[in-house]
């Protein structure tokens, strides 16, 4: 179990030595702490119903003594701490592309809780699952453009796709794909499919680089990807592995970009830190 913050727990008795009700209280890290809260809510939320006495806030606290305790919910949702505990609550942040790219420290938003400082904020958009863009203007805030859809990739593809990167995949970037976003060289709005030719890992810096300047990368389908820089040198990255990728998959209606491509052989391991060539 990592440790993620010196926080606490702390119980005492109810007012007036209620013999019955005390008071516990969870300090930790905001995020943890609101991760927690959705996953009880959305398990009390499915609890209720027409015979279902019990109020929402009276559900939470059974749900999280169940967990806590037995590792399921009131509901028999989940089996064992192992089970129950794997699948964890969605949460959802705001976070300024500055920020993001390291320019600016401005905070991001954690929905329910608050702002978030931009070192949390970098750390949780770099674990993310999906993204949802959303363009506004510059000086009002105000919302201009909204992604149809955050897009997911599945899960056999994107464990692929670690492997064949190792790491970020701009030129000199040593970042692990770990800890990049997965990035569609043709973007989804354009059309851009979700497999392995059109997807690479990018640290978050190079994620936005690449979508708000003139650095753009062409993809070859044995993954070596090519980019042309604002001054018009070219540069090129290898993948640090070359693996067959899993069979197709992709969640748009575009064919794939890699058909008809020459097969990539089983795998072959290039020894050291991959490599890129410029001039």
């Amino acid at each position: 179990m990592p440790r993620r913050s010196p926080g606490g727990v702390l119980s005492r008795p109810g007012r007036h030595g209620h013999p019955v009700l005390a008071n516990a209280w969870l300090r930790a890290a905001g995020d943890d702490l609101q991760a927690v809260y959705t996953r009880v809510t959305d398990a009390a939320i499915s609890l209720q119903g027409p015979d279902e006495p019990r109020t929402l806030s009276q559900l939470r606290a059974d749900v999280a003594i169940d967990l806590l305790q037995q590792g399921v919910t009131a509901s028999g949702l989940g089996a064992g701490l192992g089970a129950s505990f794997t699948a964890g609550a969605n949460v959802n942040i705001t976070v300024p592309v500055l920020t993001l790219m390291g320019k600016s420290e401005e905070p991001g938003e954690l929905e329910g809780y608050g702002p978030i400082d931009p070192e949390t904020a970098r750390r949780l958009a770099g674990t993310a699952t999906s993204f949802l863009r959303i363009l506004t203007h510059p000086h009002t805030g105000i919302v201009l453009d909204v992604s149809a859809e955050p897009f997911r990739v599945p899960a056999a593809l994107k464990k692929y796709l670690r492997l064949r990167d190792g790491t970020c995949r701009f030129p000199g970037c040593t970042r692990s794909a770990g800890h990049s976003d997965l990035d569609h060289t043709i973007d989804r709005q354009f059309g851009g499919p979700t497999t392995a030719t059109n997807l690479h890992f990018l640290s978050p810096a190079h994620h936005n680089l690449k979508h708000f300047s003139d650095w753009k990368p062409i993809a070859d389908p044995d993954g070596t990807l090519h980019w042309t820089s604002p001054a018009g040198k070219h540069y090129a990255t290898d993948p640090a592995t070359r693996v067959k990728p899993p069979p197709a998959t992709s969640t748009t209606s575009t064919a794939p970009a890699d058909r008809g491509a020459t097969p990539v052989q089983p795998l072959e391991l290039r020894l050291g830190h991959r490599q890129w060539r410029g001039p």
